[in-house]
């Protein structure tokens, strides 16, 4: 279960956003809302990318406000992607792993299997700017993934991972969660715009409405 109570955080513009909410996460969860009604700081409160002012964060055993980001038992995937462009597709999926540390033989087989699911296999050894943006979005859903299978990050929280894939990869992209993560176990919270997503993932669909003040 993910907590979050009485969470408030003010942005510079002078508006509140305030959220209570539990998250039982048996299935997964699709958060949907309109423009600016604060679903990606959600998410950046979660990942610990955003400080609140005030409030409760707790993820299973996890008192999340008091863990830094990177101890935090979650793995990402950012809207931008956040890809480097001036190293490889295999790097950007092996520096969130660790940026020094040579990639053990268990890790190598599951990055390679994420690779091969994702059909993104012939776009390892090049940069992102050298491909489309919908096989930057995948390299960017591998890199998440791996994240979570190497370093046991048993919350996944994905910001519009389907935003700009036709309907064929994205079909692969679900299928992919669907079998590698959420079979294993594997908890996920996915910002999505389109109203057809908690249906093609089986998920259930949090709308949020009337948290600013």
């Amino acid at each position: 279960m993910l907590e979050l109570s009485d969470i408030k955080f003010r942005y510079l513009k002078g508006e509140y956003f305030q959220f209570s909410y539990k998250f039982d996460l048996l299935t997964p969860v699709v958060i949907q809302g309109v423009s600016g009604s604060g679903k990606s700081t959600l998410l950046n409160i979660i990942a610990g990318l955003i400080s609140p002012s005030s409030g409760y964060l707790r993820f299973e055993d996890n008192d999340l406000l008091k863990l830094s980001p990177s101890e935090r038992p979650l793995s990402v995937l950012f809207q931008s992607g956040n890809l480097f462009d001036h190293i490889s597709c295999l790097r950007n999926v092996e520096i969130g792993l660790n940026m020094r540390s040579r990639i053990n033989s268990e890790e190598q087989f599951i990055i390679e299997e994420v690779f091969q699911n994702l059909g993104i296999s012939d776009h390892k050894n090049v940069l992102p700017t050298e491909i489309s943006g919908g096989q930057r979005k995948r390299i960017a859903l591998a890199r998440a993934i791996v994240r979570a299978k190497c370093l046991g990050k048993k919350l996944m929280l994905l910001d519009e991972p389907f935003n700009g894939l036709d309907f064929e990869t994205k079909s692969e992209c679900i299928n992919l969660l669907k079998d590698g993560c959420f079979k294993e176990g594997y908890k996920v919270i996915i910002v999505s715009h389109d109203n057809n997503d908690p249906t093609l993932l089986g998920a259930n669909r949090v709308k949020l409405e009337n948290i600013l003040r």
